[in-house]
């Protein structure tokens, strides 16, 4: 299943200045369509959470990172960069392999879009831990139908950030 995420989806959830958006003068080094569409009209989620320092300077500058790639930020302790020639997300973990985050850059933001339309389900303080599996199984399974290569490595990220939804103490290493 590809992504049907739009505008109306995102701002259902965010409030308007979170959403990023970069103006057409900066996005010549992007050749995908689909992301260009992504940073140009749909926008980035720049939000308050515990996992992802999303650089909110995306909507002014695009910051060129390793093979020519974007930084969009980073998820403890490791950089989130764009290919803006595929339109991929990759992982850059300081001290391991690169590796794919989403298949691309509107499955990343639909990602950010089930965390932050799910966060009342995710209080810890007021839900029970099976309410709180529950809840993780739903986004996991949701977060699978619409980018299965993102959770295809053990060792990715979003792992990390499915375990946090029932584990606040849980710390990225």
């Amino acid at each position: 299943m590809s992504s049907n995420l739009d505008r109306g989806m995102l701002e259902a959830v965010f409030a308007p200045e979170e959403l990023i958006t970069a103006p057409e003068s900066i996005l010549g080094p992007v050749s995908d369509a689909d992301a260009r569409e992504v940073l140009g009209t749909l926008g980035i989620p720049v939000w308050e959470n515990p996992w992802f320092d999303l650089d909110d300077g995306i909507g002014e500058r695009l910051e060129p990172v390793e093979d020519g790639w974007i930084a969009l930020g980073m998820i403890p302790y490791d950089d989130i960069a764009l290919d803006p020639k595929s339109g991929e997300v990759h992982c850059i973990p300081q001290d391991g392999e690169t590796y794919l985050l989403n298949s691309d850059l509107r499955s990343f933001v639909h990602f950010q879009y089930l965390l932050k339309l799910e966060s009342p389900n995710y209080d810890w303080e007021s839900h029970r831990k099976v309410e709180l599996e529950a809840v993780r199984e739903r986004i996991r399974d949701t977060m699978n139908s619409i980018d299965p290569a993102a959770l295809e490595n053990p060792e990715s990220r979003w792992f990390d950030v499915l375990t946090y939804l029932v584990d606040p103490e849980h710390h990225f290493e």
